[in-house]
């Protein structure tokens, strides 16, 4: 009986769950009724819009790896549409526009349809749907590397060996691009280099006409390579030499060359002896105003060239002012040497010179010809004759602004010890 009564229990408790039919299409109108409302809502707060992105690149498919396309891909556009809030930040890296290649095996012409993808967009497509490529097939080819270099910009270098680590290259790519190619160059920058150096440089695939044939890749793409630059001549400073006297109440206040130094090649045993090389004589003699000339270089030993500058020429500008101090003309005043080495001697042509000094009128009265140096520098010379700068030094107030003087001969020689110099031995007396 208890049983029986439980089972009653259970009936009755599942039909009081069970909805009837009038529940359950009131139940499937009001939830359709809400996924209206909520869509209505959504699309009032996040409408579906619309947009455009120009420009957007070709990918290309998987081709076999002895194909390659050779022909160029345009841009396409693409319009996509969707909630506003999705697709405001979708930028052109964002698409994925792809020419389905899939059906190609061979090479030819092909009109393939394009792939696009957006994400979390509604609608989406490309404009243009399909485009036209080119398949080539996909070669390799060793090709031997030929070596370049850039002319040097002046003549104190010069180019040696040139050795790259590989003498030959590998070629890959579309056969009608490798067959254009005529050689590899690898070409060399030389620069600033002034000694011998290693560098990496990129080679180059070219064709008959020139042209750079970028539609391969070159293995190795960048080799290591040893070259050689040698440095020509010597550097010698150059002397600015200026003759004459400038007009009463006038001096020279500044002599300049441009450039101070040349470089010159020639014999080794001529260019030991050369220290620096004078200018052709600038005349001041009467002259107001200041002096910009060209004038060559005066007196280069038989076998020396200029190298640099090309033209074998410099600029001296002499300063020329009108003072108020007063000149004085010192004569007669002697040569001596500095740096002259132990167990030489030296002797000058012309022995003594005359100096002009300009300064204040109780300076030029205490001065006399001690307070003068003439001297020449001799360091580092040996025997023989040379022709040298001379170097004034004056009291200060005072200023050196010329003479009668272009260049000073120095000859130098081994000092000779006579007999009666040397110390004569003295008898020890007789125990």
């Amino acid at each position: 009986m208890n049983s029986f009564m439980q089972s009653a229990n259970n009936v009755l408790g599942s039909a009081r769950l069970r909805p009837s039919r009038s529940q359950a299409l009131r139940f499937g109108i009001s939830f359709a009724l809400a996924v209206l409302m909520w869509g209505w809502v959504t699309e009032l707060q996040d409408p579906v819009e619309s947009r455009e992105i120009v420009n957007v690149p070709i990918a290309v498919g998987q081709l076999p790896e002895s194909l390659q396309i050779v022909s160029s891909l345009p841009d396409v556009t693409v319009t996509f549409s969707g909630p506003g809030s999705r697709i405001a930040p979708i930028r052109a890296p964002d698409i994925t526009v792809e020419a389905d290649t899939s059906g190609i095996s061979q090479p030819g012409t092909y009109l393939v349809p394009l792939l696009v993808e957006v994400e979390n967009v509604n609608e989406q497509s490309v404009e243009p749907e399909d485009v036209t490529i080119q398949v080539d097939s996909r070669v390799s080819e060793i090709f031997p590397l030929e070596v370049t270099h850039t002319d040097l910009v002046d003549q104190t270098r010069e180019v040696g060996a040139i050795e790259p680590v590989v003498s030959q290259v590998t070629v890959t790519g579309p056969t009608t691009a490798v067959e254009r190619i005529v050689v590899v160059n690898l070409p060399v920058t030389i620069e600033g280099q002034t000694q011998s150096y290693d560098a990496a440089y990129i080679p180059l695939a070219v064709d008959d006409s020139g042209q750079r044939v970028t539609e391969v890749d070159i293995l190795p793409e960048s080799i290591m390579t040893h070259v050689e630059v040698q440095t020509r001549g010597k550097a010698l400073s150059v002397v600015p030499v200026i003759i004459g006297v400038p007009a009463d109440s006038h001096s020279v206040q500044q002599r300049q060359v441009l450039p101070d130094t040349i470089v010159v090649d020639g014999p080794e045993e001529v260019l030991g002896d050369l220290l620096f090389v004078n200018t052709d004589p600038v005349d001041v003699t009467d002259s107001t105003q200041s002096i910009s000339t060209r004038v060559g270089l005066a007196d280069l030993p038989d076998g020396v060239t200029i190298l640099e500058p090309a033209g074998g020429t410099v600029e001296v500008r002499v300063a020329i002012e009108d003072i108020t101090a007063s000149s004085q003309t010192l004569n007669g005043l002697p040569v001596e040497s500095v740096g002259l080495e132990d167990g030489l001697t030296a002797s000058f042509d012309p022995e003594s010179v005359s100096i002009q000094v300009s300064a204040p009128a109780e300076i030029l009265q205490s001065m006399t010809p001690d307070g003068i140096g003439v001297f020449v520098d001799v360091s580092e010379l040996g025997p023989g004759t040379h022709k040298l700068a001379l170097e004034v030094t004056v009291p200060q107030g005072a200023t050196w602004i010329g003479g009668d003087f272009a260049e000073i001969f120095v000859t130098i020689e081994e000092s000779v010890v006579s007999s009666s110099d040397q110390a004569t031995p003295t008898a020890s007396p007789a125990p």
